[in-house]
């Protein structure tokens, strides 16, 4: 989601734009400070960064939003960028933004770059997931899981009866794991592995699965909840998340990397034994 403003805003403690009238390293802590203020004001505490700051930098010398971040690496989730004219106002810069809190809040972290008369500024929450969290994350994919099938759902125009809740199984995880790693690795997308054909069926088979297995893919989310969201938006996923037939559930969560289609990828993988 991205939302640009047409105010005046951006900064870089760790890399401000220079030029004439460039401010001093005094100047950049003093703005630092005071934004740090009025976020904490707003109810929002975002975290400075020297990746934001550089494609704040990058604005200020005239590259459009979207290369700035390009040029940085940085795949926003949520995005907001202002730019200001203070004349070197630090009070004024802050009571811009008190003024105007409903615009700043929600966001991971922040970056700026100024001259001492411009100033940029960019919020944003960065499309990654905490991959040193995925137990977690796995806990809370199998519980919006089971959240969605015990509610039942509309998947499409087809009404979906609540059915019973799915358990945690190794190897069907695994298989999901296997597949996420795949899509980023062979840059890919979808369900059918590029290089050795394989599906679902026989990922899970390779890990010692008999039964029926199948699968969900959605991309970009940055948590659990709003994966199994994107998946319920969709009458065919939504279907197979909604399957009576299914008992088990696997699933994993992976990052993209610079070049990869998406910023995240998440699998659920589902099954039943036959055996």
């Amino acid at each position: 989601m991205r939302r640009e403003a047409g105010l005046l805003l951006g900064l870089s403690l760790l890399g401000f734009a220079q030029g004439q009238g460039a401010p001093t390293s005094s100047a950049a802590d003093a703005m630092v400070k005071s934004l740090g203020a009025a976020f904490a004001a707003c109810g929002t505490k975002p975290v400075l960064s020297r990746t934001l700051s550089l494609a704040a930098a990058d604005r200020l010398n005239g590259y459009e939003l979207s290369s700035a971040l390009e040029r940085q690496q940085f795949r926003a989730h949520d995005l907001f960028s202002t730019k200001l004219t203070y004349n070197g106002d630090v009070g004024w810069v802050k009571a811009q933004i008190t003024r105007q809190c409903g615009q700043f809040v929600g966001f991971r972290s922040f970056g700026l770059s100024l001259d001492g008369v411009r100033l940029h500024l960019i919020l944003a929450t960065e499309a990654r997931v905490d991959l040193s969290q995925s137990q977690r994350w796995m806990t809370e994919f199998l519980e919006a899981t089971n959240r969605a099938r015990f509610q039942g759902q509309k998947c499409g125009g087809k009404l979906m009866n609540a059915v019973p809740p799915l358990k945690w199984d190794a190897r069907l995880a695994g298989a999901a794991a296997r597949h996420a790693g795949d899509m980023v690795r062979l840059n890919f997308r979808g369900h059918v592995n590029p290089v050795d054909g394989s599906r679902a069926q026989q990922r899970a088979a390779a890990l010692g699965f008999v039964g029926l297995a199948g699968e969900n893919v959605t991309y970009g989310a940055i948590t659990a909840q709003e994966a199994v969201k994107n998946l319920l938006t969709s009458p065919e996923h939504c279907e197979n998340l909604m399957n009576p037939r299914y008992t088990l559930f696997g699933g994993a969560v992976n990052n993209g990397v610079a070049g990869s289609i998406f910023p995240t990828y998440w699998v659920q993988v589902f099954g039943v034994e036959t055996r």
